[in-house]
């Protein structure tokens, strides 16, 4: 009697889960624009920072924006050397060595959005878009 009572809940669930998550799946689409940024074509774009700050092994922001031609400053706010350096083969930027307590200064030429990572602590990683 156990046996055919648990293979009655199980077959009626297995019935329940997909029109629960297909009543969902309706539900979600059927919500109004309320007028956040979903990121489509209307979204806003980012606002450029003009410091990008390296505390305890991460770059703040994470990701940053900035336009092109900007100058951005960098504070290493670590003991430890840190670089801002484009991750692709060939560099479109790098901020050379920062020291620990130091600031530096890193430059973008051309519009995209670039990886970059620190020269000394490969696992050190970020991105940056740089906007028209």
């Amino acid at each position: 009697m156990i046996r055919v009572a648990c293979g009655y809940a199980q077959q009626n669930m297995s019935k329940a889960i997909p029109a629960f998550a297909l009543t969902a799946l309706l539900l979600a689409g059927c919500g109004g624009d309320s007028g956040g940024s979903g990121g489509g074509a209307g979204a806003a774009e980012p606002k450029p920072t003009d410091t990008i700050r390296i505390s305890d092994f991460l770059y703040k922001p994470d990701p940053a924006a900035v336009r092109v031609g900007q100058k951005v400053a960098v504070v290493n706010e670590d003991e430890e050397p840190h670089t801002v350096t484009d991750k692709a083969e060939r560099r479109a930027f790098d901020s050379g060595t920062i020291g620990g307590g130091e600031d530096g200064s890193v430059a973008f030429s051309r519009a995209g959005t670039y990886a970059y990572f620190c020269e000394f602590h490969p696992r050190m990683r970020g991105s940056v878009t740089v906007l028209k």
